[in-house]
């Protein structure tokens, strides 16, 4: 038997008659108190759908170790990422300074994947567009949003966003291409 990792994640789907999400059920799964907290800690991730049920959101602040984390993975150590002052000297001009540490822009897209494996479980992220339109400071709340714009046969479309949730201004968005899994009969 398999053992996933600590602070697993887990997101059951409901679904009407048509197969398109209602609403998406959320949990953890204990595999150390202490990893359990330190999860819960670290962001406040709820996922849920509109009433119109083509629109998928959650919420997240990432931390320090987030990005500190990330940065390992990836191999991104460009300094903005890690140093208050070296975030203040990015982007050129006087007024498109930083103000604090920036989140790698692609940890702040890859909620997508998990809104879209959330709703539909052995899809396919296809293709991706993106445009980073603002920085998301390392604390700052975030609210990552999909929504469905067309559908055909297997094949989905999705507006993605990433914006503010103080405010609500957008810091990323694209297209997404997603292939669907085959329905259950």
């Amino acid at each position: 038997r398999r053992r996933r990792g600590r602070g697993h994640m887990f997101l059951r789907r409901c679904a009407d008659a048509r197969g398109a999400p209602r609403r998406v059920v959320e949990g953890t799964l204990r595999v150390g108190a202490a990893a359990a907290a330190a999860a819960a800690a670290s962001s406040s991730r709820s996922v849920s759908n509109s009433a119109a049920d083509d629109v998928l959101r959650t919420r997240r602040t990432f931390t320090d170790d987030d990005c500190v984390r990330f940065g390992a993975l990836t191999g991104d150590a460009n300094p903005i990422h890690y140093e208050d002052e070296d975030a203040g000297r990015a982007g050129g001009g006087a007024g498109s300074r930083v103000k604090g540490k920036v989140v790698h822009g692609m940890l702040s897209a890859s909620l997508f994947g998990g809104l879209l494996s959330s709703a539909h479980p052995g899809v396919v992220y296809a293709t991706q567009e993106l445009k980073f339109r603002a920085p998301v400071r390392v604390g700052e709340e975030i609210i990552a949003e999909i929504k469905l714009v067309k559908r055909s046969g297997a094949r989905a479309k999705y507006e993605t966003v990433v914006k503010r949730a103080r405010c609500g201004e957008v810091c990323v968005d694209g297209v997404a291409l997603a292939i669907l899994p085959k329905e259950k009969s």
